[in-house]
């Protein structure tokens, strides 16, 4: 039976000098949602080396879809074209064996030769031209940009990362963790690292050229404030967040990969928006240290130095580390320097002392323990050796003090110093469960430390002293431990059990120093308990915060609707903080904030959105309401927050 394809492209006319590129290829574009794993449609494509002149296939198909008789249709049809052709070349140059193959087979009768080549440079600027577009702008390098980078370099670098991904070596180290490579001699700006993960959002390793460069990012007020130029960073990610062409190289030869979001990809963040990528020479410093990371245990993390001996593409290499901030920790005001918060938990060791310290004495009056307190203690540095602990929780609670003021690794290692002298310390299991990536494993270190703070405080305390539990200060390791697997539940889904342990910590402390009603209201009215929540602003009613006005007008529009006391509360909520709604509705510029805001600012209205956003998004109406009063028409849609404040006062 003739192949009307072919019948077609024998009539025409032949240019036997002409020379067409194409092939099957890749779009330079992600399908997602469409199936369990992202895919980059494929369609045939074919360019005139004479004129420039462009024509693909129709429509796109997944790549397993794909076949030879798509080259051959847009082949005819671009050759047909009499606005693009009208005539058949004299050859073809194909960029896969297989497919030259077939093509020659079929076409010899049409007069047109066939060849494979490896590089089709017309081709690759065609798509190159369509990704730019695409990406409105150029794209970053590839892998193979980099000097003198092979496959046969960048398998075992790979590898590596694969290795470095699966150990997750940020389940025991943090950005606070700063390595520093004495061996081999690293380049000047990759003497120190630090490994990314443990926040769930970045992953990877990030290089500083010194500790000053380091500390230079940890006190910039916002990401902007710290331009990155000359930073080099090897970066895990889905493969729709690579280069396109880190991609192709990835599925092309079929290198290693630790899962969907573990692609790596090094880059140098240079001035001005300038991506550079490694030479052969960086990426086998690379693989190597990714591999010692890979390999090192627990134990030597906790020895502050230690040596590995890996095989790389340039044969076995040793790799020194150590964990400077380990071995000389910065003191509490070094660290106040650089700009970090200090934990007000550690301050709660004078208050210990204070205890320790009025043990046995009798004031007659509050005057006289005044007095007392001052004359001991009013102006002086704490120190340690004065009123020092004398029982085993109390020596592993100073050690619990000493991790609120220090970071990284040695809060865990003092952590575990303190269960080995008392398994009581609620506190220890805290810090434990802070340091912790895995939720799951986080939830069962807090409640670890629930039962050791039950044990520590007796049983007695609960029935006499609730309700006022944060005033005594041996209750509070209990109280941030019930606290912490309370917002950890309410993160893992668990929300009843969360709500119900929100309403322990409200009981047992009515002052509510945690700041928990500021997690419960919200999560109250999206489990639809409007009476719970209503009676939670009763208790709570001169809350003058913008986060409880807008939930007041929330929950007055859930009973009333579009009710003249909903529309009062909202305008009284507008007055607390002018710049909600925008946040809510998703029409305002993002706000940075590391924390910390004041009442009526921008940065408060940004935590009030991430805070309440999902129950206004429960409330059917809500959100429609608030924009026709606020008098904003969403044009950017809704976005989806959700975020938990922990407030100590």
């Amino acid at each position: 039976m003739p192949n009307l394809h072919l019948e077609r492209l024998k009539r025409l006319p032949q240019r036997a000098n002409e020379t067409w590129q194409g092939g099957i290829v890749r779009m330079p574009a992600w399908v997602t949602g469409d199936g369990p794993r992202p895919f980059r449609p494929v369609t045939a494509m074919w360019v005139s080396l004479r004129t420039g002149l462009v024509h693909t296939g129709e429509g796109g198909r997944r790549p397993e879809e794909k076949d030879f008789a798509m080259a051959l249709d847009a082949l005819v049809g671009f050759a047909t074209d009499e606005k693009l052709a009208g005539y058949r070349p004299g050859k073809l140059e194909v960029n896969d064996p297989a497919l030259a193959e077939h093509l020659a087979g079929l076409l010899a009768e049409a007069g047109v030769r066939v060849e494979h080549c490896a590089r089709l440079p017309a081709l690759e600027r065609c798509l190159k031209d369509l990704a730019e577009h695409l990406n409105r702008g150029p794209l970053p390098p590839g892998a193979m940009e980099g000097k003198a980078v092979t496959i046969e370099r960048l398998r075992p670098y790979a590898e590596a990362a694969k290795m470095f991904f699966e150990a997750a070596p940020w389940q025991h180290l943090s950005n606070e963790d700063l390595i520093a490579i004495e061996a081999p001699a690293a380049r000047p700006d990759m003497r120190f690292a630090v490994v990314m993960g443990a926040g769930g959002q970045e992953y990877g390793l990030g290089f500083y050229r010194s500790i000053d460069q380091y500390w230079e990012m940890v006190e910039a007020e916002q990401p902007g404030d710290f331009a990155p130029d000359g930073l080099w960073a090897v970066n895990f990610d889905d493969i729709t967040e690579i280069p396109m062409a880190d991609a192709d190289l990835w599925e092309d030869h079929g290198l290693p990969v630790a899962g969907d979001r573990a692609y790596p990809w090094a880059i140098r963040y240079e001035s001005r928006g300038r991506l550079r990528r490694p030479g052969a020479d960086v990426l086998v410093f690379f693989e190597g240290l990714l591999r010692a990371l890979a390999a090192t245990t627990v134990d030597e993390m906790d020895s502050g130095r230690w040596t590995k001996r890996v095989e790389t593409a340039d044969g076995l290499v040793e790799y020194r580390l150590s964990l400077p901030f380990l071995l000389k920790p910065p003191t509490r005001q070094e660290l106040h320097d650089h700009g970090r918060m200090l934990d007000r938990r550690a301050m709660e060791q004078l208050h210990a002392q204070m205890d320790r310290f009025l043990e046995g004495k009798t004031p007659q009056s509050v005057e006289e323990l005044n007095a007392l307190i001052q004359k001991e203690f009013l102006g002086k540095t704490l120190d340690p050796t004065k009123h020092s602990p004398r029982t085993p929780l109390e020596k592993a609670q100073d050690l619990c003090y000493q991790a609120f003021d220090a970071i990284g690794r040695r809060q865990v290692k003092l952590a575990r110093e303190a269960l080995a002298i008392s398994p009581d310390c609620a506190d220890a299991y805290v810090l434990l469960a802070e340091n912790t990536p895995d939720k799951a494993k986080a939830l069962d270190l807090y409640a670890k430390g629930i039962e050791a703070g039950r044990r520590a405080l007796g049983e007695e305390i609960f029935r006499e002293d609730a309700g006022r539990f944060w005033g005594i200060n041996r209750t509070r390791p209990f109280m941030r431990a019930l606290m912490g697997l309370a917002t950890t539940q309410e993160r893992l889904g668990r929300r009843e059990e969360a709500i119900g342990n929100y309403q322990e910590l409200l009981r047992l402390n009515a002052n509510d120093n945690q700041g928990v009603r500021d997690l419960l209201l919200p999560l109250l009215l999206v489990m639809g308990c409007d009476a719970e929540a209503q009676r939670l602003l009763a208790q709570y009613e001169t809350d003058a915060t913008a986060l409880w006005a807008y939930l007041r007008a929330l929950l007055a529009f859930r009973k009333e609707g579009d009710s003249a006391e909903a529309r009062r509360l909202l305008e009284r909520a507008r007055k607390v903080n002018p710049y909600v709604p925008r946040h809510l509705l998703g029409e305002a510029e993002p706000v940075w904030s590391n924390g910390r805001y004041s009442l009526g600012s921008p940065e408060e209205a940004a935590f009030c959105a991430e805070t309440c956003a999902e129950a206004w998004r429960s409330s059917p109406g809500a959100l429609d309401w608030l924009a026709a009063i606020a008098g904003i028409s969403s044009s950017n849609g809704r976005r989806s927050r959700g975020s938990a404040h922990d407030r100590q006062k």
